[in-house]
């Protein structure tokens, strides 16, 4: 999947993927039981800065109505987040 900065637009390479912090984030979504979502973050090499990518990705059995539902809400919840360092980049994914 194609990433690029939010801020500065540079694309992001393999090594730009902040593994470790990313596999505990997974971990703790995993461990929460939320499904649906995955979370990686990448560090921009050009302007220093992270972004947290969300990717939606359907559920089974899931209608698109419900799906462009549960992405909307995310987007609220993630809109009345407290402003950071870290852009939040919500992505649709294909399932798996």
């Amino acid at each position: 999947m194609f990433r690029q900065c939010s801020r500065c637009g540079q694309p992001f390479a393999p090594q730009d993927l902040c593994k470790d912090v990313s596999k505990k984030v997974e971990a703790q979504r995993m461990a929460n039981s939320v499904e649906g979502v995955a979370f990686r973050i990448y560090s921009c090499p050009r302007c220093q800065t992270d972004d947290l990518f969300v990717d939606v990705c359907p559920l089974s059995g899931e209608s698109t109505e419900a799906f462009h539902d549960r992405r909307r809400e995310l987007e609220r919840i993630i809109a009345d987040l407290p402003t950071s360092d870290t852009d939040v980049v919500i992505a649709e994914r294909a399932p798996h």
